[in-house]
């Protein structure tokens, strides 16, 4: 009989999170006509890994490369389903205090204050520019590895980067942030006519959510990838990497799109997330063995 594939962590997280959400939308399902059908997705997405279990290990390189990276992919439509979460269910953002707590430790709105003081057209470019290459940071380096067939590096970085956003989403759901993005009137200037601030803005019509600003997960993100450049990544480009987590940390604010509280939180869920992942990794499955670090 052919091998089967086994479920590795990373399936049962994204199990867990279909189970919570599929009980979530069950129990307010008549506040919103579209529950009933993300029921249902939840259910054929808690189906989807032991789907996956259950057929012969894959030979083929196309649907090996779906099936290590398939966890990232469902990440970005849980995304978008965060946007329906709040109406249903009646929630209300907390900016108020999170606001407060941010000019507490900053002595001022560095959001607010950060841009129209250093708007100039050049100065506005990097950030945005820093702020966009976060999606290339987070997904470029597991689709590589997995091109390269490099497996268990594939499989720690799908683990750990879908542990971060779901650990992330589940505070958005239970404590929604609106942050400046929705709050606040952005300001105008020469800075809106650059090419990185009009992708930064495509990007977010495209597939924005309310709610979602404490932790930054752009931030907790972008410092995961770092340190998962660090393990699995030559040097130089884990240096890349680190460079593109400290212009996020900086650029999620002077854009506007965060509270600088936010941004730092994010940093701290990332490395709360790290400490948590190796044991949580054996717990679920996974093999010692594939979270050594073995740099490229």
């Amino acid at each position: 009989m052919a091998p089967r594939n086994p479920l590795y962590p990373a399936d049962r997280i994204i199990a867990f999170y279909n189970v919570v959400m599929a009980v979530l939308w069950l129990v307010f399902v008549t506040r919103a006509w579209y529950a009933p059908m993300l029921v249902l997705a939840h259910i054929v997405g808690l189906l989807l890994p032991w789907l996956w279990a259950r057929v012969p290990m894959l030979g083929g390189r196309v649907m090996r490369f779906l099936r290590e990276l398939y966890p990232l992919l469902l990440l970005a439509v849980f995304w978008t389903e965060l946007d329906l979460v709040r109406p249903a269910l009646g929630l209300t953002g907390i900016d108020e205090p999170i606001a407060a707590l941010d000019r507490l430790m900053f002595g001022m709105a560095l959001h607010e204050v950060w841009l129209p003081t250093m708007g100039a057209l050049w100065m506005s470019e990097v950030m945005h520019l820093f702020y966009y290459a976060y999606y290339l940071a987070a997904f470029v380096p597991p689709i590589a590895l997995a091109l390269m067939a490099r497996y268990p590096a594939v499989r720690d970085m799908t683990f750990r980067l879908t542990l971060t956003y779901v650990s992330c989403y589940f505070v958005y759901i239970a404590f929604p942030v609106d942050g400046p993005h929705f709050l606040m009137e952005r300001t105008a200037g020469v800075h809106t006519q650059g090419f990185f601030y009009g992708l930064v803005e495509a990007a977010q019509t495209l597939g924005d959510s309310r709610g979602c600003s404490f932790p930054s997960s752009h931030v907790a993100v972008a410092v995961m990838a770092a340190m998962l450049g660090w393990r699995w990544l030559p040097r130089w480009l884990a240096v890349i990497l680190w460079i593109e987590a400290v212009g996020v940390l900086t650029s999620t604010t002077y854009t506007q799109h965060h509270y600088a509280i936010d941004s730092v939180a994010g940093v701290a869920w990332a490395l709360l997330v790290w400490l948590a992942a190796d044991p949580l990794y054996r717990l679920l499955g996974g093999r010692a063995t594939e979270t050594a670090t073995k740099p490229g």
